[in-house]
């Protein structure tokens, strides 16, 4: 694969990567949390607010993160460990126990 490529995928997959993180923060994709259609079992409004924020987060830290990795080669050796940080992220968030988000 030649650099032009590269960096091409790379670009692409970050503009896609913001681009949910976008929909994520004004609430359009709502409909991929799982919840009941009973209003009991519909969580609240603070907490759909936080799963956005998190998931918004989530996907911005993964944008910074690719391109920061890509630049320097290293990508494919610390991918999986960048995966379990923002999934264990994304869980303190949603959790509440960081709250200045």
């Amino acid at each position: 694969m030649t650099t032009s490529t590269h960096i091409l995928i790379i670009t692409l997959i970050c503009l896609i990567l913001i681009s949910l993180s976008l929909l994520a923060i004004m609430g359009k994709l709502d409909r991929w949390y799982s919840w009941s259609q009973a209003d009991n079992d519909k969580p609240s409004e603070q907490r759909i607010a936080r799963w956005r924020r998190a998931f918004a987060i989530e996907i911005l830290i993964a944008t910074v993160a690719i391109v920061v990795l890509n630049a320097t080669d290293i990508f494919d050796e610390y991918a999986s460990y960048l995966f379990i940080a923002l999934g264990v992220a994304g869980a303190m968030i949603e959790k509440g126990w960081i709250r200045k988000v």
